[in-house]
């Protein structure tokens, strides 16, 4: 199949700071809510995080707040909730849906017996009937949506909004401030301007691509989310997603068989582990390209949040190179459409 359009990826690339900004409005801070709300949500019992799609990176981020918070939690989709044996031992659920209209939702509300709460845009209010309780990520400035079939925005500003719960807990503060948000969004736009000039220095290109192979870890499970559920979903290229530890017990494999494949290594730290992973591959094969976040000296979160930002670069260039419309891409209609729109039993 030969493509030939990309104008939407540009189109909601070329409005991703903007709308990003347009959530951390530091005019708007009466209705920068969710920071300040979302405090009382995550009490210290064991959590369980439901998503899916691009959710799920997000929902992989959040993972980490709580974690660094010693909250225990764990990360499912929605139809894994109906065969989970274990529901009664988690106090909290939290469910990440950007429409809040993903399937199953209120089943899962509806028998779950200890608090509910939903991470969204814009559900709403008088559908829920008191199934759970709503945190919003979006205000009044951001009124247009992103146009979008794999969503950009919906994944990053939840992650936004965790890492500054991350900052008003580090800090010991009650509420951010207006200064608070500034601040942030300084950070932001560096971090945005660092990504784009990582990618612009990759002299690769990916039009031949039909494998890429990703060297993750614990720490890069989010990054690495976005970079194969944009590939996937877009159906750009296959994705394979190798952990560090895993990969040295056999799954090296797949680059012996696959050569010249792009191997995209995330770390935010390279150990002795990393050392030895790189020295031995760079020895064997050609296309390994280190994306990390050894330059920055924030926490974890920050780390990840700049890295999720490579991971949305390097998807952009990749689906650029290959001449396939990123965020709205062709698909089968009569498969999507039925699948996507199922709301039968899970």
């Amino acid at each position: 199949m030969i493509h030939t359009h990309t104008e939407t990826t540009k189109i909601n690339y070329a409005k991703l700071e903007k709308r990003l900004f347009q959530i951390n409005d530091p005019q708007l801070l009466t209705n920068h809510t969710f920071s300040n709300e979302a405090n009382t949500l995550f009490r210290n019992v064991p959590t369980l995080i439901v998503a899916t799609g691009g959710s799920k990176a997000a929902a992989y981020y959040l993972k980490i707040f709580l974690e660094t918070n010693e909250i225990l939690c764990e990360v499912i989709e929605p139809r894994d909730y109906f065969y989970k044996q274990n529901i009664h031992q988690f106090k909290n659920l939290i469910i990440l849906s950007n429409s809040g209209k993903t399937n199953g939702i209120s089943d899962i509300c509806k028998s779950f017996s200890g608090s509910r709460y939903l991470i969204t845009s814009d559900y709403k209010k008088e559908e829920n009937n008191f199934l759970f309780q709503p945190l919003y990520w979006s205000n009044n400035a951001y009124q247009k949506r992103e146009n979008s079939f794999i969503s950009i925005i919906p994944t990053l500003a939840p992650m936004l909004m965790f890492l500054e719960l991350s900052i008003l807990k580090n800090e010991k503060k009650k509420a951010l401030t207006s200064e608070d948000l500034i601040k942030i969004n300084t950070k932001l736009k560096e971090l945005l301007e660092k990504s784009k000039s990582k990618m612009n220095n990759l002299h690769f290109h990916f039009q031949n691509t039909n494998l890429i192979q990703i060297i993750s870890g614990y720490d890069t499970l989010c990054s690495s989310t976005i970079l194969e559920s944009n590939m996937i979903e877009s159906g750009t290229t296959s994705v394979v997603i190798h952990d560090k530890g895993s990969f040295c017990h056999g799954r090296s494999n797949l680059i012996y068989q696959n050569p010249t494949s792009p191997i995209i290594y995330l770390a935010h730290q390279i150990k002795e582990l990393d050392k030895e992973i790189l020295t031995i591959l760079k020895k064997e094969y050609p296309n390994i390209f280190i994306f990390s976040t050894l330059e920055e000296q924030e926490s974890l979160l920050w780390k990840e949040y700049y890295l999720s930002l490579q991971m949305y670069e390097l998807s952009r260039k990749i689906a650029t190179d290959k001449q396939i419309d990123l965020t709205m891409p062709e698909y089968n209609l009569n498969v999507v459409k039925k699948l996507y729109q199922y709301k039968g039993e899970m």
